[in-house]
């Protein structure tokens, strides 16, 4: 994650050079992270552990791709692995199949693998491969890189499975509401081939989704258990559209750098609560105006991620 005055000069899926400048632990607790820096000057923190194997170095340049910019404007980076890269094919050791439930709430078979690191990872397998063989090799296709974890398909699935294009639009059903993990209740989706999504329920109360109802939704990555997640069309904002948010007011935040700015809290036209970052914080002070113009750069989990436009003092 980043300082978030650079949110405005990255997006998500771009690949950027960063430079790791130090090392640094955060008092009273067991994590750590390397300091990079990027082009524009900017501070990012990215977590050590699980980049480990990774052997990364003080003063190494970093290929890393930005793989989220969240609804409060942080950056989550995603350095490139040494062996792997997403969307190629590998052998990878086989080790056992097991049984287990999906995002979706679904049993199906998958195979644990290990990668040249030696670290055990799942691999989903297509509901019509046979399982009752033992090779010493599996191969997978690496859906995804994530806090340096492989997400992993069985080079089958997309011959057995039909599966949609990520960053394309389609229509699916909300075919029922399940409970899936910690009793939590979820909106199942069908696509045209029967496959199944998962939306949070709560996340999206304001949408006023009902069974049986067509929605409009981009596929956006893939989830670790290789499904692909979805997010809805929002019902009232286009990305890359302004919009007049609410004003309720200005706070304090504190990055894990230490570094202190001012942050606009405004409420959208169904009353969610957003986080707005400027380029220069220090210019965002009391009193605003009851309405402020935004920009808004995505839609997350329900929530539109918005920039300043203006403000008035």
């Amino acid at each position: 994650m980043t300082h978030n005055s650079n949110q405005y000069k990255f997006k998500e899926g771009e690949v950027h050079s960063f430079r790791i400048t130090g090392f640094t632990e955060i008092p009273n607790t067991d994590e750590s992270f390397f300091i990079l820096e990027n082009q524009f000057g900017g501070k990012h923190l990215l977590k050590s552990n699980p980049y480990i194997h990774y052997n990364l170095q003080i003063n190494q340049e970093l290929k890393c791709k930005i793989d989220k910019i969240n609804c409060s404007g942080k950056i989550y980076l995603e350095p490139g692995n040494p062996i792997y890269k997403s969307g190629e094919i590998y052998d990878f050791e086989f080790v056992k199949i097991i049984d287990h439930i999906n995002s979706v709430g679904e049993k199906e078979k998958a195979a644990i693998v290990k990668d040249q690191f030696g670290i055990e990872l799942t691999c989903s397998l297509p509901k019509n491969l046979k399982t009752d063989l033992n090779p010493e090799k599996l191969k997978c296709k690496v859906l995804r890189i994530k806090k340096g974890q492989l997400f992993l398909n069985h080079i089958e699935s997309e011959i057995y499975n039909k599966s949609l294009q990520i960053g394309k639009v389609y229509s699916f059903v909300i075919s029922k509401i399940k409970q899936l993990e910690e009793q939590t209740d979820y909106y199942i989706l069908k696509d045209k081939f029967e496959n199944s999504y998962s939306l949070k329920q709560d996340m999206y109360a304001h949408y006023g989704f009902k069974i049986g109802e067509k929605v409009e939704c981009i596929v956006t990555k893939y989830n670790a258990d290789g499904h692909l997640k979805i997010e809805p069309i929002h019902p009232h904002y286009e990305i890359g559209k302004s919009y007049p948010f609410k004003y309720l007011r200005t706070i304090k935040d504190i990055d894990p750098l230490g570094k202190e700015e001012n942050v606009i809290v405004v409420e959208d036209i169904y009353g969610v609560e957003t986080k707005v970052r400027s380029f220069d914080s220090s210019k965002i002070s009391n009193p605003i105006a009851e309405n402020i113009n935004c920009k808004v750069d995505g839609i997350r989990k329900g929530k539109a991620i918005l920039s300043l436009v203006q403000t008035n003092h």
